[in-house]
């Protein structure tokens, strides 16, 4: 018996405000200690953004992203950003290029436009990727610089 009475308790699948859980897990650290960030829904950020911890997207950037962990990108989000993670979980939309030093899983939700450097890839039915991928023994975040996807340069020509 507690000595201000007993709290009710809280199903471990649902949060105290009663709200549902994301659909991509949130965050799975190796380091408990590690400092996780959130870009909720609704917010944009512009710039360059860098983290040791964990990343959690559901809003907007525009830039670049670099993490030393796990970036999480929502079914909701749109990155319009180069992208530099240790792992990436990725559900929303991707307009840039993608350098993961070990695994990327594409849930079927995704629609990436860029290039795909990383060392393991899991691609669910559904995704939609535009660009180039390179996996394996091989591949190194090195040989893709983390930068956003540009337009094409197309020249026209005079018709004759």
């Amino acid at each position: 018996m507690s000595l201000f009475g007993s709290m009710p308790s809280v199903p471990a699948d649902r949060p105290e405000n009663g709200s549902p859980q994301p659909s991509v897990p949130i965050f799975n650290t190796k380091n408990k200690n590690s400092p996780s960030t959130v870009i909720a829904k609704g917010v944009r950020l512009e710039g360059d953004f860098k983290s040791q911890g964990d990343v959690l997207i559901e809003g907007e950037v525009v830039g670049s992203i670099s993490t030393d962990s796990l970036l999480t990108v929502g079914n909701d989000a749109l990155l319009k950003a180069g992208v530099q993670a240790s792992e990436a979980v990725i559900a929303g939309r991707v307009e840039g290029n993608l350098n993961i030093t070990n695994r990327l899983e594409i849930k079927g939700t995704a629609k990436i436009k860029g290039d795909i450097v990383c060392q393991t890839v899991v691609v669910e039915a559904g995704a939609v990727l535009q660009g180039n991928m390179k996996s394996g023994d091989g591949s190194k975040a090195e040989d893709n610089p983390s930068a956003p996807v540009s337009k094409p340069n197309i020249e026209q020509k005079p018709s004759a």
